[in-house]
């Protein structure tokens, strides 16, 4: 019987590990791609200002040559990110979110696609 109590122990364990991962979340797959012939600094920029009222902890940084945008969605704490890189002339754009999250946020990223 200590051995089941051991092994069911340990399943838990492995379970909550699992669920409690602290990872980034640009080291999930996006859950979109997308080109623009916009600059990548004014689509960050269009980015930022359209999730500045509507994510909590929103913060801008740029790695490896590419600008990354993280936040929280407002009501339920998703975390949503974007990832930037020019590539070939164009703007690579890569959507990012932790769990499913309100399709208002990819909308938003889809929005600031089009060059002004």
């Amino acid at each position: 019987m200590k051995t089941r109590h051991a092994a069911t122990l340990i399943a838990l364990c492995v379970v909550l590990a699992a669920c409690s991962r602290s990872d980034s979340v640009f080291a999930l797959s996006p859950m979109f791609k997308a080109r623009t012939a916009a600059p990548e600094s004014s689509v960050a920029e269009c980015i930022a200002s359209r999730w500045k009222s509507g994510t909590r902890e929103l913060s801008r940084d740029t790695k490896d040559g590419s600008t990354r945008l993280r936040a929280e969605t407002f009501f339920t704490g998703v975390t949503i990110g974007v990832r930037l890189r020019t590539v070939s002339g164009t703007t690579l754009v890569e959507y990012f979110e932790r769990r499913i999250a309100d399709p208002l946020y990819a909308s938003m990223v889809r929005g600031c696609l089009k060059p002004d």
